[in-house]
């Protein structure tokens, strides 16, 4: 075999190598969905206002744990006060995000507010509350 023939037929394979692989190669993944819109920021109109709820105790470790039971949270400016028991009460904030929190010592607020729906869990290292409140009234 001349060597003209020879490297014609070395090429050829390499092609047909080359085509192989690629026809083995993965297709590249679809792109990636667009991010959603951030969620539309609350005004101070949707988010004052009287909720009442309920709290409801998912964590006692300590006999001095507050009774859970009935919530009435009065917002203003965006700012209430969570009644943890008769002597203590925790000032919590609720952003344009519709994020609750709140700190007194040790005693920590998380929540969100949802539409007309204000819930979340108030706790400290010994007792833990979920709660979950209404919109009422303005």
């Amino acid at each position: 075999m001349s060597a003209h023939i020879r490297a014609a037929l070395t090429w050829a394979m390499t092609g047909a190598i080359c085509a192989l692989i690629a026809g083995c190669a993965q297709p590249a993944p679809p792109p990636a969905a667009p991010a959603p819109p951030p969620a539309p920021k609350l005004t101070p109109d949707q988010i004052d206002g009287v909720y009442r709820g309920t709290s409801t105790r998912f964590r006692a470790d300590s006999r001095a744990c507050p009774s859970p039971g009935l919530v009435v949270l009065r917002v203003v400016g965006g700012q209430f006060q969570y009644r943890w028991n008769g002597r203590t009460t925790v000032d919590a904030s609720i952003a344009a995000d519709g994020l609750v929190q709140g700190t007194l010592g040790e005693i920590v607020i998380e929540g969100k507010l949802t539409g007309h729906r204000l819930e979340g869990d108030i706790s400290n290292a010994s007792c833990a509350y979920h709660f979950r409140a209404t919109k009422r009234s303005h």
